[in-house]
């Protein structure tokens, strides 16, 4: 907050330049007309408006602006402002190139809503509780205690009526969870903070609770980081997989998930024309009888 407009105090994409002539230094010479500032003045002294009416834009007033456009002679014209942070977010959603949208993320970062502090809920869905909790808390619970509060959910007779699909599915969906070794989850981490071998347990599970039948799954060693109680409970998923009609390949180099193969293809211990001779890479196969 030190910087100037001109030395760089914003250095987004675009809007990094305070220069006269330029689009983006005509715009903050004509807001420090507006406010009271110049492309001098730091971003420190510049009241909350100005900095407002950079960062969010003029709300739709217009701004009369000199610049010229690729070198060319000087235009005069007046038009409403967007903002940087709006302009940013536009041209990133607009945008096809992977090296300018790595440009534009590199200014990105995610922050919790000030009001539902990362909830993403009203205060209406908020104050509705089931059992003294309401879903955001809920969502706070990994899978073993989300299980343990669904069991020790005390009903009415109606409450239980109207409740006993949704508790059934919810109960199915954390007994999946739990049988691919995922108990300690948390049901609101995000997506993006999961290991490769999470994901695709969670994709497991997805489809165990499915049921589809005659469809083939490749896994990429899904026993990766699991203690040897979850793992046996991983590996009666993947038969209950098996035994639905479906066929399962899993790359693997865990003993255990080898032996409960039906059968093993050796493709170790290098790539290519180099393999085939060491049990170093596997490829184990489960299959249903029909397949």
């Amino acid at each position: 907050m030190n910087l100037s407009l001109r030395k760089g105090g914003i250095a987004a994409p675009g809007w990094g330049s305070a220069i006269e002539g330029t689009i983006s230094g005509s715009i903050y010479m004509a807001l420090g007309k507006k406010h009271g500032f110049t492309i001098d003045t730091p971003l420190k002294e510049l009241s909350q408006k100005a900095l407002d009416a950079i960062l969010y834009g003029t709300k739709g007033e217009e701004l009369k602006l000199k610049y010229s456009g690729y070198g060319g002679p000087l235009m005069a014209v007046s038009r409403p402002f967007e903002g940087v942070i709006p302009n940013l977010e536009r041209r990133y959603k607009e945008q096809q190139s992977e090296a300018s949208m790595s440009e534009l993320q590199s200014f990105m970062a995610a922050m919790p809503c000030p009001d539902c502090h990362g909830d993403r809920l009203s205060p209406v869905v908020r104050a509705l509780t089931v059992g003294g909790m309401n879903i955001s808390d809920y969502c706070k619970l990994n899978v073993t205690q989300a299980k343990e509060f669904i069991g020790n959910l005390k009903l009415t007779r109606n409450e239980s009526k109207i409740a006993e699909s949704i508790v059934h599915e919810i109960r199915s969906r954390l007994d999946f969870l739990q049988s691919v070794g995922l108990s300690y989850l948390c049901l609101n981490r995000m997506a993006g903070t999961l290991s490769g071998g999470e994901s695709q347990r969670i994709r497991l599970a997805t489809q165990i609770g499915s049921a589809l039948t005659g469809v083939l799954y490749v896994l990429d060693e899904p026993s990766i980081g699991l203690h040897q109680r979850d793992n046996d409970m991983l590996l009666a998923s993947l038969k209950k997989l098996r035994d639905l009609g479906n066929t399962l390949i899993v790359v693997e180099h865990d003993e255990e998930t080898i032996r409960q193969a039906d059968w093993i293809v050796d493709i170790g211990p290098h790539a290519g024309v180099h393999g085939g001779y060491s049990r170093s890479e596997l490829v184990v196969i489960g299959a249903a009888e029909n397949n």
